[in-house]
């Protein structure tokens, strides 16, 4: 038997954390008791009366609720961030959409994860909220493995800062239909383009491509005050599939996500 405890505010969840699971939306978690994972007590954060609101812009970065739903912040978002709005609208379907939260979807932490990449080519931090405190995080020190976070078992996710920006971003991913597929490879990007069309301020991100959401750094400095003419994007391609290092599995082969991750990066610089 499963005893769900429902805390009405952030001093009642101080109390309980670390006596059970914390969850929000539960989507993952119902899937993993189906097969087989025993919880016997959790804690559910949906109804905190004084959580954070669902997104506020303060100080040049829009703060995101992790407590809220991703259909809530979307919308409160009002087509700022359209990187984080194109990850949600291929997350799952509506009615996860309804249910699932950011700060679940980081916790749970998934290399295919679609809300992860766009936080870290954002350069996005976490609030991590407990007994003794706040402290924040940058998303991608968050998650150490499949599965695994730096995250206290009486600890959770109560914000993720995420900087304004006013160039280009986006979010592209390979899954075996449009929605409801988790991630063969999912690629995020924010850069700035020139009058000339020279690229700045690139930012590049990619899922399952490894055992967490993967920076392209040496791919990024390539790109970097350059224009994405075909010798240059071959040379980004080639450096981006060097810093990868995905696995071969049901879904796909390791070669199969390479060649894929080149093939999204060439989509991006060429749509956006």
């Amino acid at each position: 038997m499963v005893e769900l405890l429902s805390p009405a505010t952030l001093l009642d969840l101080r109390t309980l954390a670390g006596t059970g699971r914390i969850i929000a939306g539960g989507t993952d978690l119902i899937v993993q008791m189906r097969s087989g994972r025993n919880e016997t007590h959790l804690i559910d954060i949906t109804n905190i009366e004084d959580a954070p609101p669902a997104a506020i812009i303060r100080s040049g970065v829009a703060e995101l609720s992790a407590m809220a739903s991703i259909t809530k912040v979307v919308d409160e978002l009002n087509g700022r961030l359209p990187g984080i709005a194109a990850a949600a609208q291929v997350f799952a379907s509506l009615q996860i959409r309804n249910r699932a939260t950011i700060g679940g979807n980081l916790a749970n932490a998934s290399p295919a994860g679609d809300m992860i990449p766009p936080l870290v080519a954002a350069e996005a931090y976490a609030v991590v909220d407990g007994p003794s405190g706040q402290r924040r995080i940058p998303v991608d020190e968050l998650i150490t493995g499949p599965g695994r976070t730096v995250l206290e078992p009486n600890e959770w996710l109560s914000l993720v800062g995420v900087p304004l920006f006013e160039g280009e971003e986006g979010f592209i991913k390979l899954g075996g239909r449009t929605a409801m597929a988790i991630s063969i490879v999912s690629l995020a990007w924010r850069w700035h383009r020139s009058d000339h069309g020279a690229l700045t301020g690139v930012r590049i991100a990619l899922g399952a491509v490894a055992p967490t959401v993967v920076r392209a750094h040496k791919a990024e400095a390539i790109l970097e005050g350059q224009q994405p003419t075909a010798d240059v994007v071959m040379a980004a391609t080639d450096a981006l599939q060097t810093e990868i290092s995905p696995i071969g599995d049901v879904r796909a082969s390791a070669g199969y996500r390479q060649a894929v991750a080149g093939g999204l990066l060439r989509q991006a610089l060429a749509t956006s």
